[in-house]
């Protein structure tokens, strides 16, 4: 049976999106448990331990970084991006009037929000980090150097992760959609990356993700850094849409 009222792209887009922030709010519960979690190993001193003495002197250095909440967050974000993919997930998009186009932008409106969300939230972690250090007696033997930020660095820390996440997300959005093309593909992909990344490490002339990692890592300046990530997430996410439209319409 065919309804006679016609439904535009961005409405269904929209009530899909509202949708998914509806039904998937335990995304964001489950992000922060991660990222709470990871501030308790980082208080501990997760960066590293080190030590010097001399003259009966033994002076110990602990590094403390709020680098293992930012990955821990990119870990659950690209577990949730695949878990996206997958076709129970999917079949729920069929419970409205749309298309898998509409299902797919809903998808990326739902992980970008995630990544904003995300970005936001582990640089404010690193932040705590700071303040549970100082103010539980270790501020008198804190490096003052490069402990106290700026707004502006604190606005720009937000901003990279937030990026980051976002195309962490769109990878592995892609990657999902990989995988459910073929079952075989669950294994021969996973395999193929840690595959070539052994490969490299043994082979020096071949650069394949050391070349990867510079380009996204190393880039000075904050326009063509932010060029390269919007370009890259946006060429995956359309990649995704052309997998997914692949399948077959149910």
């Amino acid at each position: 049976m065919m309804s006679l009222t016609e439904t535009s792209l961005w409405d269904a887009v929209k009530k899909q999106y509202v949708f998914k922030l509806q039904s998937y709010a335990n995304f964001f519960v489950s992000l922060v448990i991660v990222q709470l979690v990871a501030l308790l190993f980082s208080a501990g001193g997760m960066a590293g331990t080190s030590g010097i003495g001399w003259n009966n002197i033994l002076v110990e250095v602990k590094l403390y970084s709020g680098t293992g909440i930012f990955i821990f967050t990119v870990l659950c974000t690209l577990a949730n991006s695949v878990i996206l993919t997958l076709p129970f997930y999917r079949n729920i998009d069929f419970s409205f009037v749309g298309s898998r186009l509409s299902g797919n932008m809903a998808n990326i409106g739902f992980l970008v929000t995630a990544g904003l969300f995300g970005g936001i939230t582990a640089t404010l972690g690193s932040i705590l980090l700071r303040n549970i250090y100082y103010y539980t007696g270790g501020g008198g033997e804190i490096l003052k150097s490069f402990f106290m930020i700026t707004p502006g660095e604190l606005v720009t820390g937000m901003a990279v992760a937030v990026l980051y996440l976002i195309l962490f997300s769109a990878a592995g959005y892609f990657a999902g959609l990989v995988v459910q093309l073929h079952r075989s593909l669950l294994v021969l992909f996973p395999a193929l990356i840690v595959g070539l990344i052994f490969y490299e490490a043994a082979n020096e002339q071949i650069r394949i993700f050391s070349r990867l990692i510079e380009f996204f890592v190393f880039e000075r300046s904050p326009f063509h850094f932010s060029l390269k990530i919007i370009l890259s997430a946006s060429l995956l996410w359309i990649g995704a849409i052309l997998l997914s439209n692949r399948k077959e319409v149910r």
